[in-house]
């Protein structure tokens, strides 16, 4: 199962992977909507269901009551301690990012909570690209609310529980999602600072690399943050014609404090891959690095990677 957090549109009666469609929800890109989605793989096909919306007359809203189920759920081992909250990048469908967050899954053993936003809003590519970082940021707000209501849920839980039922989650955010990221820690409204997640993984972020360290420090939410390199990465080569460079495929300027920097350059198999962890999948030392920060373990410790002091960064030498 795929839990699913959107601010997209709605499409009216279905219940599969058209649900949520490419505009923002009819009532504001801050508004959202839960679901959860079960893939069948004997018949290919995806099963959506949209949860209710609370209304007033509502004791314990349909998001609790989901969080709920999912801590017994784990208690009782129908669901995994490890879960993944991922948010996609740009020209992404909702179908996509349901493919996406099944690979991740199954690739990694991890349950997954998947952040769909609007990020294909067509037309020319340039255009369509300037529009979906629009996107990106108006839905700020929206992962905002998410973050912070999410943050809440875990932290109310009795000690007892926490104790008897530990859970390891991880925010891997990819691409144009770094920006939305971004948007937040820039100016958050709801989430406070807590320490919501044990790794956050800015992956081949479509961020400005300049000046980034003034946003990224401020992210405190995280027990360990990763930045993933690949100065090789053929989507974020094409992204450099519209902006300056990217934090994703640039090793200068590395200069965060709190961020770990992951250099994949030249790695073996790793040529011009946007998606490190699905795309390199014959490189074992990718895979380690990528399984053990799902898995809200250390990833430079992996043998294969060497600090390199002068660009401040670990760097695949396999």
């Amino acid at each position: 199962m795929v839990i699913v957090v959107s601010n997209r549109s709605i499409k009216a009666g279905a219940t599969d992977e058209t649900l949520f469609e490419e505009t923002p929800n009819a009532k504001g890109i801050d508004e959202i909507r839960l679901a959860t989605a079960d893939y069948s793989p004997s018949a290919d096909a995806w099963t959506v269901n949209l949860l209710p919306e609370p209304d007033r007359t509502t004791e314990v809203p349909p998001s609790k009551e989901l969080f709920d189920q999912i801590m017994a759920g784990i208690k009782a081992g129908t669901y995994k301690k490890t879960w993944v909250f991922f948010i996609h990048g740009f020209n992404q469908s909702f179908a996509k990012g349901l493919e996406t967050s099944w690979q991740l899954s199954q690739v990694y053993n991890v349950e997954v909570i998947l952040f769909s936003w609007p990020s294909n809003p067509g037309g020319f590519v340039t255009d369509e690209y300037r529009r979906a970082r629009q996107a990106a940021k108006a839905s700020a707000n929206a992962l905002d609310r998410t973050l912070d209501k999410l943050g809440r849920y875990l932290i109310d839980r009795p000690f007892e529980e926490i104790q008897q039922c530990p859970v390891s989650l991880n925010l891997m955010v990819h691409s144009l999602g770094n920006f939305m990221l971004e948007s937040v820690a820039r100016d958050p409204i709801f989430l406070e600072n807590i320490s919501l997640f044990t790794n956050l993984i800015f992956h081949q972020a479509d961020v400005d690399n300049r000046l980034h360290k003034y946003w990224i420090d401020r992210v405190d939410y995280a027990s360990r943050m990763y930045v993933t390199v690949n100065e090789e990465d053929l989507v974020l080569k094409a992204s450099d014609f519209i902006n300056p460079n990217r934090l994703g495929n640039t090793v200068e300027g590395l200069n965060g404090n709190r961020p770990i920097y992951i250099d994949f350059t030249d790695g073996a198999g790793v040529g011009g891959a946007h998606n490190l962890f699905l795309d390199v999948q014959d490189n074992p030392t990718v895979m380690e690095f990528c399984r053990r920060v799902l898995h809200g373990q250390r990833g430079e410790v992996v043998p294969g990677f060497v600090f390199d002091q002068r660009v401040n960064a670990y760097r695949l030498r396999m």
